[in-house]
């Protein structure tokens, strides 16, 4: 039977006044451009970090210890959060320039890829990037639990959720990629986010991937060149603070209450020009 409607108000719509945030990594680079973005829409944000001041101690997500006090402390003055952002992450190792089979040996070959990283460079990039997420989520779950009953999520019709940051690399199967170690281990952290969505779903917390192209940040500083990432990127330019403010605001609000265990890829259409598992 169809029903007539009638569409609601757009500002309340994206309305996250009130919401309770946590965003890991959120002094720097795509981090920053989510706090800013929901700080300046009325949303209380507690940004963390291993190098950044925040509720009087920096919180490690690779220390269990830091993150259980963490929570405590956001539960003795809020009791709740809404929104918990996994966006800290590190890239570690390097991708060399690829030679063909015409130009060198497969000894050579191999010692090239052999000296490309080492285990302290998969074991890093694993630790934060994967490790840190899945310990951060859990440290926060009663929390999050206890943000749908809160007066933001009764009043907004939204529950609690949370948002993982991957990264592009994580669907491409070239060799283009700025870190293999580091590729690989965001490959895991998108996995990861959509397990979650499975684990945390008979507790009607959500759990979305936001997929990230290139974005101006520390991680791409003096490794990403703007003009050969424009060139690639059919909308011509990197991200901004607009970009990705806009999309986590849909997705922080009830404009996008009903999105749970998706992928969500913003690269300008960059992808479109490697080949990718997605």
């Amino acid at each position: 039977m169809s029903q007539a409607h009638t569409f609601p108000d757009t500002a309340k719509l994206f309305d996250v006044k009130g919401l309770v945030a946590v965003v890991t990594g959120g002094a720097t680079g795509i981090g920053l451009m989510i706090a800013t973005a929901l700080e300046n829409n009325g949303a209380i944000v507690y940004i963390v970090g291993r190098r950044l001041e925040a509720l009087e101690k920096a919180a490690d997500v690779t220390d269990r210890d830091s993150l259980r006090l963490l929570a405590a402390e956001i539960k003795s003055r809020h009791g709740h959060v809404n929104l918990l952002v996994n966006n800290a992450g590190v890239m570690l190792g390097h991708q060399p320039q690829l030679p063909k089979p015409a130009d060198t040996s497969i000894a050579a070959y191999q010692e090239l890829l052999w000296n490309t990283e080492d285990f302290g460079s998969f074991d890093t990039n694993f630790r934060v990037n994967v490790s840190g997420v899945w310990f951060c989520t859990v440290a926060f779950l009663e929390l999050l639990h206890a943000g749908n009953e809160s007066e933001w999520a009764r009043t907004n019709g939204v529950t609690s959720q949370v948002l993982t940051i991957s990264s592009l690399a994580s669907l491409r199967r070239d060799s283009g990629v700025f870190s293999l170690s580091y590729s690989l281990s965001k490959a895991a952290t998108t996995h990861l986010g959509k397990m979650m969505a499975h684990y945390l779903k008979d507790w009607k917390i959500r759990s979305n991937v936001i997929v990230p192209g290139v974005f101006p940040s520390e991680m791409t500083d003096g490794v990403v060149d703007e003009a050969s990432v424009g060139a690639t990127t059919p909308v011509g330019r990197l991200g901004d603070t607009e970009d990705m403010g806009g999309l986590v605001l849909f997705l922080a609000s009830r404009a996008g209450a009903y999105v749970d265990g998706g992928l969500h890829v913003i690269d300008g259409g960059r992808l479109l020009s490697m080949p990718s598992t997605f």
